[in-house]
């Protein structure tokens, strides 16, 4: 036996070899199958036509290649692509069938088995250009007591032409913007945003939009009733103080926060009596506000009081 093996082992050995080779090389050539979902792209031939909706935008396909192409089967540049031809001049519905030839795939040996559906509806209209006011799209609310100052946002530009179905276009004033996020935001912001367009839309302007969002605290009215009045006299005043009234009522306007922590309890009104002379008098109400309060317009507050003697 081991004399049978040594003897002309080079040849034994390149015949192992080859077989080695066969094998590995029929398997590759085996073909595989795989199915994918796809995308299906649309076009219309005629200038003046446009898709209005189609009944799907995604199509099943089978393919069969060589196991050595097995990469190549789930390439993402493998897509349908079909025109729809000059003879389609009216709207309405149009129906076709996808050819395999319509399946673009990275390489010729890869052959297509099977497309599902058969059959792909599409509806067809005539194709308009229209201007679209472009719109912000919010997303979230500012922090709490900040807003959003809706007669001071900046868009730039305000509108865009497109093109597209007459029927939809018709139906359609605006268009909006990515969201923006304004989740807890205390300040104004600018950004540059892109238009979420439908698909069968297509934009003849800019499509890039600048948009500045002014956001301000809130500010709001309150009303404080009978807030306790004060005299400031001098320690050593010589004459006493009659007063016609020990409280005061007033509407303040300011910031939502800061409004939030005052209280007729806690809130300062005084009135000065150092430089006033015997006899009855008309003084000023002064108070103590924080940052960003204050009396509301057109109101003055008085006090009735008498320096005796």
């Amino acid at each position: 036996m081991i004399a049978w093996l040594s003897r002309n082992w080079l040849l034994k050995f390149i015949a192992l070899c080859l077989a080695v080779g066969l094998w590995y090389y029929a398997v590759g050539e085996e073909d595989i199958e795989v199915t994918r979902t796809v995308p299906l792209e649309l076009a219309v031939k005629n200038p003046q036509m446009s898709i209005l909706k189609a009944s799907t935008d995604m199509v099943q396909i089978t393919l069969a290649a060589p196991r050595a192409l097995l990469s190549e089967l789930t390439s993402e540049e493998i897509r349908a692509a079909h025109e729809i031809g000059a003879e389609a001049k009216t709207a309405g519905d149009y129906s076709f069938r996808l050819e395999p030839r319509e399946i673009i795939i990275p390489n010729v040996q890869i052959r297509v088995v099977s497309i599902q559906p058969e059959v792909i509806q599409v509806v067809l209209d005539e194709l308009i250009a229209k201007k679209l006011r472009v719109e912000p799209d919010f997303a979230g609310e500012p922090a709490l007591g900040y807003t959003v100052v809706q007669n001071e946002i900046q868009i730039d530009p305000t509108a865009i032409l497109v093109e597209g179905p007459k029927s939809q276009l018709e139906k359609q004033e605006s268009v909006k913007t990515d969201p923006i996020d304004l989740v807890g935001r205390i300040r104004s912001l600018r950004r540059t945003m892109s238009l979420r367009l439908p698909a069968n839309l297509k934009p003849l302007t800019e499509t890039m939009i600048d948009i500045y969002v002014p956001i301000h605290e809130e500010f709001e009215e309150r009303f404080f009733d009978q807030v306790p009045l004060k005299i400031m006299a001098p320690v050593d005043g010589a004459h006493p103080i009659k007063i016609a009234q020990s409280s005061i009522s007033f509407t303040l306007k300011g910031s939502k926060g800061q409004m939030e922590k005052l209280s007729a309890e806690t809130m300062l009104a005084y009135i000065e009596t150092a430089a006033l002379e015997p006899g009855e008098h008309k003084v000023p109400v002064r108070l103590v506000l924080p940052e960003d309060v204050f009396l509301k317009e057109g109101t003055e507050l008085t006090a009735d009081i008498e320096v005796k003697k």
